[in-house]
């Protein structure tokens, strides 16, 4: 009812109508409060019938799991909407194929060697849709797949293999595979050499062509090695 009356603020011709509002309200909550206890006295029955020695611990536990697990839910709705919410000044996101050598690329690294979670990717790749916002060549490609795939394990990680090449100046680079929550994120370009600080993708003006690329990831002992591809 306090609810009901102070929401109109300083509006005062509206409070009755807030208070009529509010009394509907307490009377629906009243209305289901009833059926709900029904329920809950006939799943206590049910409970014992079935062993239970504390029933009603066993339901406040089972409320619990079940609100925490829709706090989780909502969480991963707001999450992945985040990935590709507006930037205040700029415009939102399209979607558009993968260009045939983008998606070449992104096979060969998940192909060129068996590894956990490889499979639901390259299944989640056959889906996929690139995020874009404008017709130029962006290094980062943002990936976009339909919800109800499988996910890879481990969740978030960069993908093992390395895609290698050499950029326009003659430095060495190294194409990156991010996934986030279980689904490709983004492909992004970094210097090959660790100890490289100068800016590597300025130059670039599209994906390489997957015949030059070398696929790489690290040995037991440290060691860049070349598989499959």
């Amino acid at each position: 009812m306090y609810v009901a009356a102070t929401v109109a603020g300083s509006k005062t011709g509206l409070v009755p109508l807030k208070v009529v509002a509010g009394i509907a309200a307490i009377g629906i909550t009243l209305r289901f409060a009833d059926a709900g206890d029904r329920i809950d006295l006939r799943l206590e029955a049910k409970l014992r019938e079935a062993g239970a020695r504390h029933p009603r611990h066993w339901m406040a536990t089972v409320a619990a799991v079940a609100t925490f697990a829709g706090y989780l839910s909502d969480r991963a709705s707001a999450a992945r909407k985040e990935r590709y919410e507006i930037v205040p000044g700029h415009p939102p996101g399209q979607e558009r194929d993968l260009a045939p050598g983008l998606r070449s690329i992104v096979e060969g690294i998940l192909g060129a060697r068996r590894i956990p979670g490889a499979r639901e990717l390259l299944a989640q790749l056959d889906a996929a849709q690139e995020v874009h916002w404008g017709n130029e060549f962006d290094s980062t490609a943002h990936f976009r797949v339909p919800e109800d795939l499988p996910r890879a394990v481990p969740h978030n990680q960069v993908f093992p293999v390395r895609a290698q090449f050499t950029g326009p100046d003659g430095t060495r680079l190294q194409l990156l595979l991010h996934i986030y929550d279980g689904e490709l994120e983004i492909l992004t370009v970094d210097a090959a050499d660790p100890d490289h600080t100068g800016y590597v993708d300025g130059d670039l003006t599209g994906w390489p062509d997957p015949s030059a690329v070398t696929y790489v990831m690290d040995s037991p002992d440290g060691r860049t090695v070349p598989v499959g591809g």
